[in-house]
């Protein structure tokens, strides 16, 4: 199969770093996100993260697969990071699988492209709190914080 430049590229960076952070818009003017391809070269869900600076995002998700591997750990469910983001913590929720087609086509496209099932991908998102402590899914978590950080959870409630 031959490569375009763009998927050479992440391939490539994937080979290098083990992982590959993507900026991708899934419709024509939202907003941009940055997700993290792992499934293949950890074995672990690809992870997503939404409503910040891109740099910020870039940043807080590499800063999250750091601290996994410094730590030893696998993401899961619930699990709160304490060195993503500095004075406070990080935490991994689920993202639903309905909206993998739509935000993870580079991840589903590298893991087909390495010989991995879509039913073996898994995600979670990256959730950061306000500036009170409280994450987007605690009601006393600012309206706006929740909407721009959960743009597909807020549309389901």
């Amino acid at each position: 199969m031959t490569l375009d430049a763009q998927e050479a590229r992440i391939i490539d960076i994937i080979d290098r770093v083990g992982w590959a952070v993507v900026n991708i818009s899934p419709k024509k003017g939202d907003q941009n996100r940055r997700f993290v391809g792992l499934p293949v070269t950890h074995g672990w869900p690809e992870l997503i993260c939404f409503g910040l600076q891109l740099d910020t995002m870039m940043k807080l998700l590499n800063n999250a697969v750091q601290e996994l591997k410094r730590k030893g750990l696998s993401p899961t469910p619930n699990l709160e990071l304490t060195e993503v983001i500095e004075g406070t913590p990080a935490r991994l929720e689920t993202f639903s699988p309905d909206f993998y087609r739509e935000h993870l086509g580079w991840a589903l496209w590298f893991a087909h492209h390495r010989g991995l099932k879509p039913e073996n991908i898994g995600c979670l998102q990256l959730l950061w709190p306000n500036k009170n402590g409280h994450f987007s899914s605690d009601a006393r978590c600012d309206a706006e914080v929740r909407r721009i950080q959960t743009p597909i959870n807020a549309s389901l409630r």
